[in-house]
């Protein structure tokens, strides 16, 4: 396991309860690109917890979900327990032994980015059957647009102690296109992609919980860390104590020609 993933393993229960739920749009736009039923085969790439999973288990495909991660994959093994057609794999996917062409459909939630981008693309258009889809989609964290002061702190803080000197910008679609149109790239075709909004609240106390699932948080230097956190803490309670993320969740999706 790379220190990227051990970083973000220990982090397991934090990521499944502080991470929000995908938008129902996306599985519905989804499923609308590419219909799936008790006879397809499916592989899900970094399942993690499996936060991602249900709606694609409901349709009664045959699911395999890999997730190197050994925290994360027991949790998503327990969440699943009562599905019969599900499988997790505890490996990469560069570790994952399959024939060619046995996929309907492959998709990844907030984690096909982590994957060389020749490397991923190329394997996923290997394992898909002709006219098999490929969807890739994660959601983006934005500052809290109802409480402009506790996000200006917030950002001087980041300053300050990750040295992040540009003003964070949402992601929106010209960022999901761009991110579409890779897949042309490795002979992808069909392409199209779609961005969808939602918040969730958080508590002093939950934020730091999400923080935590951040690898490039955890991965800071350990005092500049805790000045971070304690002074993001100190910021949402002294405003309320409450703090909205603005997510946007991004969709692309690819067709492997027959």
């Amino acid at each position: 396991m790379t220190a990227f993933e051990q970083t973000f393993d220990s982090a397991a229960m934090d990521y499944d309860k502080s991470r929000p739920k995908y938008a129902k749009e996306i599985y519905e736009d989804l499923l609308r690109y590419k219909p799936i039923s008790a006879a397809s085969n499916v592989l899900e790439i970094g399942i993690g917890t499996g936060k991602a999973s249900r709606p694609i288990l409901n349709t009664q495909c045959s699911l395999t979900g890999i997730e190197p991660g050994e925290r994360l994959a027991a949790l998503a093994r327990d969440r699943y327990r009562a599905y019969g057609n599900f499988t997790l794999i505890n490996q990469t996917l560069q570790d994952f032994v399959s024939s060619d062409e046995v996929f309907d459909l492959i998709y990844a939630a907030t984690a096909f980015h982590w994957i060389p981008e020749d490397y991923g693309y190329n394997r996923v258009l290997a394992l898909l059957k002709p006219g098999g889809a490929f969807a890739r989609f994660a959601c983006h964290a934005g500052p809290d647009q109802g409480r402009e002061t506790l996000t200006d702190e917030i950002q001087e803080l980041y300053r300050k102690y990750m040295r992040a000197e540009k003003r964070y910008t949402a992601f929106g679609c010209a960022d999901a296109q761009k991110l579409a149109e890779k897949a042309s790239a490795y002979g992808f075709v069909d392409i199209s992609y779609s961005l969808y909004h939602t918040t969730k609240d958080f508590t002093a106390d939950e934020y730091m919980a999400l923080l935590r699932t951040y690898p490039d948080h955890m991965k800071m230097e350990p005092s500049d860390r805790k000045k971070l956190f304690e002074g993001i803490h100190s910021a949402i309670n002294r405003h309320g104590g409450i703090m909205t993320v603005y997510y946007a969740m991004d969709l692309e999706l690819a067709r492997k020609p027959y």
